[in-house]
Formats: structure tokens, C-alpha cells, sequence
């Protein structure tokens, strides 16, 4: 009888290691989810930061090409209207001509 209860203490004793290894196995899994969670809650803030950056690089490639686009609209037009004050410099110059021609 006394080898069935140092047999059975021994099995207790056992179970108890057992029980306390499974017990740290389970803490050490429930710290890396824990850092795996943050791990991906990093990432998910890199992304949006990353996403936030392309936006705005986007709109600053789109703001650039307007500019570009209103400038050298604001060129030709300024080259155009040249040109019309020139014809018109170029008339009123033949018409001073007639007129001291005609004098």
C-alpha cells in the first residue's frame, strides 16, 4: 500500500510538472501573440502612414502639372497677344506714314 500512494504522489508530482510546463508554454504563446498583435498593428500604421504619403505626393505631381499647364497656357496667350499688338503697332505706324505722306 505504501508503494501505491509513493507511486501515485509520484504521478501527482508529475502531473504537476507537467501542468506547470504546459502552464508556461501557454504564457510564453499568449506573449508572443501579444507581440505579434502589436507587430501588426505597427505595420498597419506604416501602411496608412505610407498611403497618406503617396496621396499627397500624388497631389502634388497633379498641383504641378495644373501650374505647368496654367503657365504655359499664360505663355501662349501672352505670345499671342504680342503678336496682336504688334500687328496693331504695325498698322498704326503705316497709317502715321499715309497720313504725313498725304501732308
Amino acid at each position: 500500500m505504501a508503494d501505491t500512494i509513493e507511486s501515485l504522489q509520484k504521478q501527482v508530482e508529475l502531473q504537476g510538472k507537467v501542468i506547470l510546463g504546459y502552464e508556461k508554454v501557454l504564457k510564453l504563446n499568449e506573449k508572443e501573440l501579444s507581440n505579434s498583435e502589436e507587430i501588426i498593428k505597427m505595420y498597419e500604421q506604416i501602411m496608412s502612414y505610407s498611403s497618406e504619403e503617396l496621396k499627397n505626393a500624388q497631389q502634388t505631381v497633379k498641383a504641378t502639372d495644373i501650374v505647368a499647364s496654367i503657365s504655359r497656357d499664360e505663355l501662349l496667350s501672352a505670345f499671342s497677344r504680342i503678336k496682336e499688338l504688334e500687328e496693331q503697332n504695325k498698322k498704326l505706324r503705316e497709317e502715321a506714314l499715309r497720313l504725313n505722306l498725304e501732308s
